[in-house]
């Protein structure tokens, strides 16, 4: 108190905490939920022909008691069933995400030598929390006899291509929808009568959908890369592909080829349906454009890790508004089904609502009881604190989030608490004041007011904060 009163250096650091903690509200990331680092992966191993208990004794149980033997890790559980087994590896709260990685790889790579013969190269498949997607957007076909969902996932594919360039996306995904393929309906009875068995007309059909470099021709000075391109593209290349040979004519003349628009029909179209998605409004739907539910798919995107989810949401927002008006076909809907950016951008303007309505009734709680100057400085220390807070959160690499909203309006309780006991203590000590108004007697007055309440003060907050402390664990 006795450095800060007289001090010109006193306003100039209030100005410097207001910038600071308003730089620090713009820039510090908002999400709706904290980033909590917990690195964790599944190590995925094929062992074709075993059944699940062999898969669990073999490739399961070994390969968790090697990851095990690791630093850092929590725990490691697996999954056997026939064919394949799968261990996961959790390391501890708080371990580096890309450090507990290259551990986990090297132990592997160190000990491929004890899984069984027969077993194939694993697979490790890291999971992330920035991997929770952020926004999910429904396309739902309006009018389905327009539409179809062959034509919906088409539609969702081209606006995803567009949607994952925005800057800050991360993995993208689109679920729902059938995908284009080439139908091949077999004809059993003409398999049988030119003796083509189903395994033939599959071989047949992966060595015929192959694309391959096959080298370099050299010649006359000059080296001309070879490369085969046999991949199928339509119905009718499919339906040229030999599947068989007829047996010889009688006369010796050599058999016939076997085509497989010999033997099957053949349709471009949709992949047969392996799940089914639907969207559709709710009774409190005001002016849906639909009624019931049809068919749907939904866009699926994450953030990278760090960045501003209310940002990304908004830059993704921008985009799909330009799609809308230049790559969306009549009949379909775009509707966002989830948005985890608006919700941060929501969470952290109520609270500093809340903080708003708070400080505003201890500003007019104090002018009734004490004052308008008692008043403005509790108005003016609650807003600087925060701004420092905010402030050293950025520095820190932490977020506006649910729990440091929560954080912070437990605090506001603290703060504003012992801001009101010192600031009544000074203004009882001012109305018992008898210094005849010599600025020096006055000074002193203030620092005595502010040291006699000050230690109290001080020793009270530090108990509450000792009894917060095992939430840290």
């Amino acid at each position: 108190a006795q450095a800060f009163i007289h001090s010109k250096i006193t306003l100039l650091m209030i100005i410097a905490i207001t910038l600071v903690g308003v730089l620090a509200l713009v820039m510090t990331p908002r999400e709706y939920n904290p980033k909590i680092v917990v690195p964790a992966a599944n190590i995925i191993v094929a062992k074709p022909g075993a059944n699940a208990a062999e898969v669990r004794d073999l490739v399961v149980r070994p390969l968790e008691a090697i990851m095990r033997a690791q630093s850092g890790v929590d725990h490691t559980f697996g999954y056997a069933a026939d064919d394949v087994g799968v261990v996961t590896v959790q390391f501890k709260v708080g371990q580096n995400q890309e450090d507990s990685l290259v551990k986990l790889y090297n132990q592997l790579m160190q000990n491929m030598d004890r899984l069984p013969p027969g077993a194939m190269q694993p697979i490790i498949k890291p999971i992330n929390v920035d991997d929770v997607p952020i926004m999910t957007i429904a396309l739902a076909a309006s009018n389905p006899q327009a539409v179809d969902e062959q034509k919906l996932r088409e539609v969702g594919l081209l606006m995803m291509e567009h949607l994952r360039n925005v800057p800050g996306v991360s993995l993208t995904d689109v679920v729902g929808g059938r995908s284009r393929a080439v139908n091949v309906w077999l004809d059993p009875l003409r398999m049988q009568s030119r003796g083509v068995s189903v395994e033939q007309i599959s071989q047949m059909l992966q060595g015929s959908n192959v694309a391959a470099p096959l080298g370099d021709l050299v010649a006359q000075d000059a080296s001309v890369p070879i490369r085969l391109n046999g991949v199928l593209h339509s119905a009718a290349e499919v339906g040229e592909v030999i599947v068989g040979v007829s047996p010889p004519a009688k006369g010796g003349m050599q058999g016939q080829a076997i085509y497989l628009r010999d033997i099957a029909r053949i349709e471009e179209g949709a992949r047969e349906t392996e799940n089914v998605a639907r969207f559709g409004f709710g009774v409190a739907a005001v002016n849906p454009p639909f009624r019931g539910a049809e068919p749907a798919v939904t866009l699926v995107l994450a953030k990278q890790a760090g960045t501003n989810a209310v940002v990304v949401a908004d830059a993704v927002l921008s985009k799909l508004d330009e799609l809308k008006k230049l790559a969306l076909p009549q009949g379909i809907e775009v509707v966002v089904t989830r948005n985890d950016g608006a919700k941060a951008n929501e969470a952290v303007n109520t609270l500093f609502e809340h903080l708003a309505i708070a400080v505003g009734s201890v500003v007019l709680i104090l002018i009734f009881f004490l004052g308008w100057r008692e008043a403005g400085i509790v108005t003016l220390t609650v807003p600087l604190i925060l701004f420092v807070v905010l402030a050293t959160g950025l520095l820190m690499g932490q977020t506006i989030n649910r729990i440091t909203l929560f954080a912070l309006i437990l605090s506001l309780g603290l703060l504003v608490d012992a801001a009101i006991v010192v600031i009544e203590n000074i203004h009882r000590h001012m109305h018992d004041y008898k210094g005849g108004g010599k600025d020096g007697d006055f000074s002193q007055m203030l620092v005595t007011a502010t040291n006699e309440i000050g230690n109290p003060t001080n020793v009270a907050t530090i108990a509450v904060i000792l009894a917060f402390i095992p939430m840290a664990f």
